[in-house]
């Protein structure tokens, strides 16, 4: 996407975040999730039939044309029906639905999400507070566990205005069914109810392909992560050695404006930090080709400032004159942001990464070593603030999953 403005030119470069920087022209630039004992645990290498989404207004449209009883995903949400007993109008968000004992999406976790809120919104049991209420909610402080959207996560007793439970699972793909393995949490109690249920390709096919079209390739492209076995490998060397260079001494919040781990081709992503103290960022992307993309700050929006419990996104809502926008190739990569509360040591850990930056390559790409060298030997710095006080760090991490747009 380019920004708005009468003319425009776009820069990107190959990473498995796949991001399109765009600049007015004319300006010139300044882990794989633990399993849970109580989860399913098939084999890794198991492989599922399934089938590729069309777009969500194609979907949508179809869905219309059929009765509710040839939807499969109402059977999902039937389940979930049965264990509200008496309660009605219970207030749900939907979360991340992740591929088998991994922090992996792909499109059917895209689709699961998309069409689960739909299928929950139509019973009595169920109000469905949406993703962009739930985005309201983080931007104001309001919603501050983003892992409760995530399957296997530890659910302490927690209050929301508004939300009573949350909605999330995994799926196993084998032979010809799709099994949905979903987590009803309770956020009051701090419950969480399961249930399965398995969806026979032939269902889905008929839901998401009108014409009855289905492909060995589009069923498998639906079900599974982009470059699989490189991004697990890529999330385990990450999560488990490089993230544990930066202590943590002070919370850190880090999201994406909408909620949304999972993005397709073409499809813009923007970030969201917020500190409980006066910081200084740095966001980088650890791709699994084994290179790390400065993404923050950069030539186009250089201060690194996050003032104490004020959320800022990169980019901003004024673009700061680029986007980050979906492309190949495709994966699953760590997004991960570094905070320190002294601005010179935020400078340091960036600087001679900038001064890199040229007009065909305007964001910092080193490779995996000099990234983590660089972050270390940050994160070991003795140095104070300007009032003297020690200086402090932190740091927080996302997975990001992308994948090309469907047939």
């Amino acid at each position: 996407m380019i920004p708005n403005c009468a003319s425009s030119r776009a820069v990107a470069w190959g990473c498995a975040l796949a991001l399109s920087l765009a600049t007015a022209t004319g300006q010139a630039p300044n882990a794989s999730k633990k399993r849970d004992s109580s989860e399913p645990n098939p084999a890794a290498k198991e492989q599922g039939r399934v089938m590729a989404p069309v777009p969500s207004q194609e979907r949508q449209v179809a869905g219309a044309r059929r009765s509710s009883t040839d939807d499969p995903f109402d059977a999902i949400a039937t389940q979930l029906s049965s264990l509200l007993g008496d309660k009605t109008a219970v207030s749900v968000g939907v979360g991340n639905f992740a591929f088998q004992d991994t922090d992996l999406l792909s499109p059917f976790s895209a689709l699961l999400r998309d069409e689960l809120e739909v299928a929950l919104g139509k019973t009595n049991g169920f109000k469905v507070v949406t993703r962009d209420r739930i985005a309201d909610l983080q931007n104001e402080g309001k919603f501050q566990m983003r892992d409760l959207l995530e399957p296997g996560t530890a659910v302490e007793k927690v209050s929301v205005k508004g939300i009573q439970g949350i909605v999330r699972g995994r799926f196993y793909a084998s032979g010809a069914g799709v099994s949905v393995f979903t987590e009803l949490v309770w956020l009051e109690g701090g419950n969480v109810e399961k249930t399965k249920v398995t969806l026979a390709t032939s269902q889905i096919a008929a839901r998401v392909f009108p014409e009855g079209v289905k492909t060995e390739q589009a069923m498998g492209a639906l079900v599974n992560p982009q470059n699989l076995e490189a991004s697990i490998s890529n999330l385990q060397e990450i999560t488990e050695g490089r993230l544990k260079r930066v202590n943590k001494e002070f919370p850190l919040e880090f999201f994406t404006t909408d909620t949304r781990r999972a993005f397709k081709q073409g499809e813009v992503v923007s970030f969201r930090v917020r500190s409980d103290r006066d910081c200084f960022v740095a966001v980088y992307c650890h791709q699994s080709d084994g290179a790390s993309v400065l993404l923050f700050p950069n030539n186009w929006q250089r201060s690194t400032f996050v003032p104490a419990g004020k959320a800022i996104d990169i980019p901003g809502t004024q673009k700061h004159g680029f986007e980050i926008e979906i492309g190949p190739p495709y994966g699953s990569d760590v997004v991960q942001v570094i905070a320190c509360t002294s601005e010179r040591e935020i400078e340091k850990l960036v600087g001679k990464q900038l001064s890199t930056a040229t007009a065909s390559l305007p964001v910092p790409v080193m490779t995996r070593g000099m990234a983590a060298k660089g972050i270390s030997e940050a994160g070991a710095s003795q140095s104070t603030t300007q009032n003297g006080a020690p200086a402090m760090w932190s740091e927080a991490h996302m997975v990001v999953s992308t994948f090309p747009k469907t047939p």
